[in-house]
């Protein structure tokens, strides 16, 4: 099993076994480091563990994650997962590359091969820095799947994640609070395992928005959200700082608005 110190040095960045690591646009740092941490016990096909730390010079959370995506705290003396045997070193991070923030089609893992072509065009303009043109595809792209196939099918769901992460490189913070939204509260219904990451990612987009009336509207959502995975059993315990920032920010914002 891999075991790696995660430091937060800001809101923004964070280190995983001393190697930087920098969120993808609209993606929170905790997101990040949740994937980054999945990645590696995928890589390993063995649990990976985590030493948390945010600076503040108390004990650190001790957080284990699966191949499957799953993660839990760790209690003190609790049996641990003995290493991989691909892996025997347990301190040495993987050995491929770090990728950097994922392109607009990597975001669309679940999209089909009739899709590709369209897929790529959006990737290129975005690249190539035509944000307008690829939100607009995007757009397209989503109200199509939405038509065909119903707004709550897996490629509909993948296309507005697209849209909404187009959304955030725009600058268009609501919006992409909007759509980010529309993909968790769906995922949230279905009782879907991905619903939890899904309402992060929201949040995320959710916490640039600077109109404090549509930030308080969408900040109670996403905390309803989060109440319903809670009672379903769908918040991973390291999601919990996430939501306790956001319920302090939204009381905030009641007391202005």
């Amino acid at each position: 099993m891999g075991r790696f110190e995660v430091r937060v040095t800001d809101e923004e960045r964070a280190e995983i076994g001393g190697r930087p690591l920098v969120p993808e646009p609209g993606q929170s740092v905790h997101d990040a480091v949740l994937d980054r941490l999945q990645q590696f016990a995928r890589e390993r096909a063995a649990p990976v563990e985590a030493t948390v730390n945010d600076g503040s010079g108390t004990a650190g959370l001790l957080i284990q994650v699966s191949p499957d995506g799953s993660s839990r705290v760790l209690g003190p003396g609790e049996a641990r997962v003995p290493p991989s045997p691909n892996h025997p070193d347990p301190s040495e991070p993987p050995k491929s590359p770090d990728p950097g923030p994922a392109p607009v089609s990597a975001v669309a893992t679940g999209l089909p091969a009739e899709h590709a072509e369209r897929i790529g065009r959006i990737n290129a303009l975005a690249t190539g820095g035509r944000l307008d043109e690829a939100y607009a595809e995007a757009s397209a792209l989503r109200v199509d799947l939405t038509g065909s196939l119903g707004p709550e099918h897996p490629h509909a769901l993948e296309a507005r994640a697209v849209e909404a992460y187009l959304a955030h490189l725009r600058g268009d913070h609501r919006e992409a609070t909007v759509l980010a939204l529309g993909v968790a509260r769906i995922r949230c219904g279905a009782r879907d395992g991905r619903a939890a990451a899904e309402v992060a990612r929201a949040a995320a987009a959710w916490q640039r928005i600077d109109d404090d009336r549509a930030a308080l509207v969408h900040g109670r959502e996403l905390l309803c959200m989060w109440d319903q995975l809670h009672l379903l059993g769908l918040l991973p315990p390291g999601h919990t700082a996430l939501v306790g920032q956001v319920r302090r920010q939204v009381d905030t914002l009641a007391a202005c608005v």
